[in-house]
């Protein structure tokens, strides 16, 4: 009989404890006017609590970057300091077809968000990467060896999400959920099941259910948002569909429709209004992932709203109206506030950031915008596609609360998370005005739908369409009166001194978001290849 490590350890704890409950239950017997003794009771209650020990002090897996931007609040990267960019090692994630509208293209590499997703287990580290070429892959990071990979039916484009399903068997409990696009036989408007939401076994990279995304308004039927596990055997997921889902994070209750093994759904929620359609069209789409606070979960739709919707009712309850084409993940800071990215169409104004208080009204939620360049890139008119990064996870209360940015326009920026410059701005639709942030480094890198991670040791790596940068962020102390001062929570004030100590591949282009771990930057290329960069 083979045991996991799990097993392993509980059955030598229950073997080594087995002398002590005897004992306890003579002790117990021994004092005076003791009740009598449920001797199966104890046992039992002895099992439980061992089987909890043993997980809690030696843990079988560490979910260290289970989903996209890392945690619940969507701003955690990895740890560890990079020191540099020298190519430590590249693996090959090769080319894909997908349709660009209605034309047949091969795709390379990977592309937005991309992120790979980190997770020790049985004492080794892996990543979890999907690619352009259909596959997703799990990876050894100790010998960049592919475990397995596991073939969708077309590119996956978002992260994966990882968690443990404590009802599953041992093979089966670290599950993966993962989406792609629709799949190339399936046209947009079919009636039949289009599965590109799927849950992979973690351990042995097979299929475990896939979700059918039904047919909506939306003009689209891809995955490319990172589900989260919310505990207490819920999930929810977000489809191009515009619907939101809350799953049974259980595996094994999934079951036979249509044709294909599906999970349950709980609920469903819409996440558009069929009113937009008139300005929007078919473009509902439901790209960003969902950001959770406390009870409510927020994010951002292709119509142009911000949504809250409650775990408990599984109800919307909020929802700010942004304008734009929203594909960014939102962000929730230290102090609840959430940081919505907004890319510039199907607006007269400007894209930008938005920083919303979430338990005010919607009309007097917005305490800054900041809005970008209306320069654009491709086929963007500007804004922001990616999302925008906090240093929370990574800053002492000496260091000031700050939040980074990549722009169509081919900047990146930093700046405070609190401070307001007094100047005011219009928004996207040109109706309302709005205080705006204090910007404290602006440097032209190119353009870049990518997201900016912030590092342990005050550092920045910032990718987009010239290549990588790593860049190390410098506090001095300075006066309150100079006009650059940056305030953290102490009330100090310090001048930002950036400094690029890395860069990768200038022209090359990447649009995935890096992650960092042991201080080792890996990241996924659009010609063809994952970096691991350090």
């Amino acid at each position: 009989m083979t045991l996991t490590r799990r097993a392993f350890n509980r059955r030598f704890f229950q073997f080594a404890t087995g002398a002590i409950v005897p004992t306890v239950l003579l002790e117990r017997c021994q004092q005076p006017e003791v009740r009598p003794v449920n001797t199966a009771s104890l046992a039992t209650g002895m099992q439980g609590y061992i089987s909890a020990v043993v997980d809690e002090l030696i843990p079988e897996t560490e979910l260290l970057v289970p989903t996209y931007l890392g945690n619940d609040r969507r701003r955690f990267y990895g740890r560890g300091i990079p020191q540099s960019l020298n190519l430590l090692h590249k693996l090959f994630l090769g080319s894909g077809r997908s349709y660009l509208g209605r034309s047949l293209k091969t795709w390379t590499g990977a592309g937005w968000t991309g992120q790979p997703t980190i997770i020790k287990d049985l004492g080794k580290t892996y990543a979890i990467i999907g690619a352009f070429d259909h596959h997703l892959r799990k990876l050894d990071l100790s010998t960049n060896r592919v475990v397995w990979q596991y073939k969708f039916d077309d590119i996956l484009k978002g992260s994966s999400t990882v968690y443990i399903d404590p009802l599953a068997n041992d093979e089966n409990r670290v599950v993966i959920l993962q989406g792609s696009r629709r799949g190339l036989t399936n046209p947009v408007r079919t009636p039949k099941p289009v599965p590109s939401f799927r849950a992979i076994s973690f351990r042995t990279g097979r299929e475990l259910w896939r979700l059918n995304l039904k047919l909506t308004r939306s003009f689209s039927r891809d995955n490319d948002s990172s589900a989260i596990d919310l505990g207490n055997g819920l999930i929810f997921n977000v489809g191009e569909n515009g619907i939101g889902y809350f799953l049974n994070s259980a595996t094994v209750t999934a079951t036979a429709q249509d044709g294909i093994v599906q999970p349950q759904i709980f609920s469903e929620v819409k996440l558009y209004q069929d009113s937009d359609a008139k300005r929007y069209g078919g473009n509902l789409v439901a790209e960003s992932s969902p950001a959770r606070l406390d009870d409510r979960l927020f994010l951002a739709a292709g119509g142009g709203r911000i949504y809250g919707i409650s775990t408990t009712t599984r109800e919307i309850i909020w929802q700010f109206l942004a304008g734009g084409d929203l594909n960014g993940t939102i962000a929730i800071s230290d102090e609840n506030r959430l940081f919505c990215a907004v890319e510039r169409e199907k607006v007269p104004g400007s894209g930008g950031v938005f920083k919303l208080n979430p338990d005010r009204p919607p009309e007097e939620a917005a305490e800054w915008f900041f809005p970008t360049l209306n320069r654009g890139f491709n086929n963007w008119k500007g804004g922001i596609v990616g999302s925008v990064a906090l240093n929370d996870e990574y800053r002492s209360p000496e260091i000031p609360a700050l939040f980074a940015t990549n722009a169509i326009d081919g900047n990146l920026y930093i700046g405070s998370q609190h401070q307001v410059t007094g100047n005011l701005v219009k928004g996207p639709f040109l109706q309302k005005t709005y205080n705006t942030p204090f910007i404290a480094f602006q440097k032209r890198l190119g353009a870049s739908i990518s997201t900016p991670v912030f590092t342990d040791g005050n550092r920045l790596v910032v990718a987009g369409y010239n290549g990588v940068y790593l860049l190390q962020l410098n506090f001095e102390p300075v006066s309150p009166e100079e006009p650059n001062a940056l305030k953290n929570d102490l009330g100090q004030f310090y001048r930002l001194v950036v400094a690029e100590i890395g860069r990768f591949k200038p022209g090359v282009s990447f649009e995935s978001t890096p992650v960092v771990w042991d201080g080792i930057v890996r990241i996924c290329s659009r010609d063809g290849w994952m970096y691991t960069l350090g």
